[in-house]
């Protein structure tokens, strides 16, 4: 079975549009801002509709709730707008992804257990048909969440971009803790921990088309090192596999490429979870 290439969305057209949300315990603004400590927040459990304006008319095919608090009974709608119209509708999607036996654990895990809490970053993914759109409509239903509100810390919607050709094997995928081991006089091992985690994620693109990596090079660069990108790996996988190698990252070196046979590219590109 064959899977879509690796994706990246490097304009997050969501920044720029206007929002407006059913409640604000916390300003629904702070899903375009980066920095973890900056989230929209529900006043209760009621239904939540977020709605984004764009300035224009916009191609998308992606959505995704990012650092959200979503419970593995919550359901999410997507509605593609133009002009007032209704151009797509995903239907109320669960959010969880239930883990099924043989990788559930009969006796061991709870029934019910899901792949979404296994990664410490919680996060909801529509791949969308390349719509154009002006604007669109995010319905969250979570009666029962136990936080007693509904947060999201991003929102991330634009156009992706996919490479004709993956990253090469041999993609390193790092876990980077917030914690130091020390031993004490008397030889005991302490961890000094600040609890934070960040994914570091370097790809090797070897081989590069120049419609590709003209493409990198004209948006990568032009947004900067400071530019947040959506990282897809394995996107519509399924499983740890794909919500493990998906997250909202920023470049963590200069960009280049090296043109090392006749019609081919390579670049290296670290990518370092915000």
């Amino acid at each position: 079975m064959s899977y879509p290439n690796m994706r990246l969305i490097i304009d997050n057209v969501h920044d720029a549009a206007s929002l407006t949300a059913t409640s604000e315990a916390l300003p629904v603004d702070y899903t375009q801002r980066s920095g973890r400590s900056y989230v929209w927040r529900s006043t209760d459990t009621a239904e939540q509709i977020i709605e984004a304006t764009l300035s224009g008319t916009q191609y998308i095919d992606a959505i995704v709730l990012y650092r959200h608090n979503l419970s593995a009974s919550a359901t999410v709608r997507v509605e593609l707008l133009n002009g007032g119209s209704v151009v797509y509708d995903s239907g109320a999607s669960a959010v969880a992804e239930l883990i099924t036996p043989p990788s559930l654990r009969v006796g061991i895990d709870p029934w019910g257990a899901t792949y979404n809490d296994a990664i410490p970053v919680a996060l909801t993914m529509f791949w969308l048909p390349i719509t154009a759109v002006t604007g669109y409509r995010i319905t969250i239903d979570d009666p029962a969440n136990p936080d007693g509100f509904i947060q999201v810390g991003r929102i991330i919607s634009g156009l992706s971009f996919s490479p004709r050709y993956n990253p090469a094997y041999g993609v390193q995928l790092t876990w980077q803790e917030g914690a130091e081991n020390r031993r004490t006089e008397a030889g005991s091992l302490r961890t000094i921990t600040s609890n934070s985690k960040a994914r570091l994620l370097n790809i090797d693109l070897n081989h590069l088309p120049n419609s590709d990596r003209v493409t990198l090079t004209t948006e990568l660069v032009k947004r900067g090192m400071g530019s947040d990108v959506f990282v897809s790996l394995y996107p519509e996988q399924g499983g740890v596999k794909e919500i493990e190698h998906a997250f909202l990252a920023k470049r963590n070196s200069d960009f280049s490429s090296t043109h090392d046979f006749y019609a081919n590219w390579q670049s290296t590109i670290p990518f370092l979870e915000v």
